[in-house]
Parts: C-alpha cells; sequence; structure tokens
C-alpha cells in the first residue's frame, strides 16, 4: 500500500512489482492543480488505484465517478473509486468486469482514517482472491464500522465487531426496515466461520499529544492511572 504524489518519485513500487508484489495505491489532492496522471511516478506499477470521486473526476477530465473508474482502468488494471456516503464502485480493466456497492448508512462520529480503512479491506480482500463486489463490500463495510469510533487506523473493525454487525443484518433485515441488504454480504458466512458473533469491543487509546500539564493530571481525563513509569 502506498499513496501516489506528484514528483514523488518511489522507486521501491517498480522494484516490488517486478519481484511480483501486488501494490495497491490512493493519492492526496493535488496542491499544483495540474492533475495529471502521468505525473504520479509509480502508478504504471499498480495492480490498483483507489482515488475518492473528486480525484478520479479531476484526473480523468469526466463528470461522473463511474466514468472516470472506467477511464482510470485504462492505466491500472483496476480502478476503485469511493463515492462517499454512496458507497464505492470499481472496474477491472483486465477483465472488463464492473461492481459498485452502496454505502451503509451509520451515524459518524470521526472520519479520520476511513480511506486507509476501506484500502486495506480492499487489499485483504484482494489477497484472498475474493470478487470484485465482495472485495468492494467489505472495504466499505470496514470503513463504516470505522468512522463510528474515535481515532483513525486504531478504529478499524475487527472480525468479532465484523460478524456482530453481520447478525445483526441478517436478523433486522426487513421489509419495514431494509438496511443494508444481506445478499451484498452474503460472503461473510464463509468468511466469519467460527468467528463469535458477539464481542466486546476492545480499541487501543490514541495517546499521542496527551501531554502532563503544569500541576494537572497526566491524561486529560479519567482515573489518576498511578506513578508515571518513566520512560
Amino acid at each position: 500500500m502506498t499513496s501516489l504524489a506528484h514528483g514523488d518519485g518511489q522507486e521501491w513500487i517498480a522494484t516490488a512489482a517486478r519481484r511480483g508484489s501486488r501494490v495497491f495505491a490512493d493519492v492526496g489532492w493535488d496542491v499544483t492543480g495540474r492533475w495529471d496522471l502521468d505525473a504520479l511516478p509509480g502508478l504504471e506499477h499498480c495492480e490498483a488505484f483507489l482515488p475518492n470521486a473528486e480525484e478520479a473526476m479531476r484526473y480523468t477530465r469526466t463528470d461522473d465517478p463511474r466514468a472516470a473508474a472506467r477511464a482510470l482502468a485504462e492505466r491500472v488494471p483496476v480502478a476503485v473509486v469511493t463515492l462517499g456516503e454512496q458507497g464505492c464502485c470499481a472496474v477491472d480493466g483486465r477483465t472488463g468486469q464492473s461492481a459498485e456497492v452502496p454505502g451503509i448508512p451509520v451515524d459518524a462520529l470521526d472520519t479520520t482514517g476511513a480511506g486507509d480503512v476501506f484500502v486495506a479491506g480492499f487489499v485483504l480482500g484482494s489477497l484472498a482472491g475474493w470478487p470484485l463486489a465482495d472485495r468492494l463490500a467489505f472495504a466499505g463495510l470496514t470503513s463504516a464500522l470505522s468512522v463510528q469510533e474515535f481515532g483513525g487506523s486504531l478504529s478499524a473493525p475487527g472480525w468479532p465487531e465484523i460478524g456482530a454487525w453481520w447478525a445483526r443484518v441478517r436478523e433486522e433485515h426487513t421489509a419495514e426496515r431494509p438496511g443494508p441488504s444481506p445478499e451484498t454480504y452474503r460472503f461473510l458466512d464463509a468468511v466469519l466461520t467460527g468467528c463469535p458473533g458477539s464481542a466486546p469491543r476492545r480499541r487501543a487509546l490514541p495517546t499521542i499529544g496527551f501531554g502532563r500539564a503544569p500541576g494537572g493530571p497526566p491524561w486529560p481525563s479519567g482515573p489518576d492511572p498511578g506513578p508515571d513509569p518513566g520512560p
């Protein structure tokens, strides 16, 4: 996984690709305003490129993210475009296959790192050999679960949380309460074999920036953890 940037040559990408590694890349906002795919060093060596809708349309000079995905698939084997709350779409330029998965409605608490969690979910599904639609569904699911917690990448869900979500969707899906379509996520039955259907959430706590204020507690809130153990 890498993030491409204009003029930021990453020679390791070509080396890794030659040695058989599968490289997945996203991209940040182009502060130069050029939006030139040819200026993204290493793109030609990536298996998949995963920009958001605005980035994809600017790079391809299109006004529709699905058209942008088709255009990007002429440059990379797999083009994935995230659509925010609307979900995501993708085109496999090798097979001509396309897929789109709607977003999962959630009450977002912190969207920091949601894109990174999405890419990680897509990479996992790709390495597992899942169909394109299942990879999109899994990536979107993990991203949707992550924004319901604080902490960026620390909020990425684990298998028990994914299992709990899937059990709830199957139980609650009715005509009156449609929600996410169980058919879209049916592949989880095989993936979650042996995984508990529910588990308490376990989160690492982000502590960067939690300094000790003069005369104040070592943490911003909560009980006194005791003496500072030192480095």
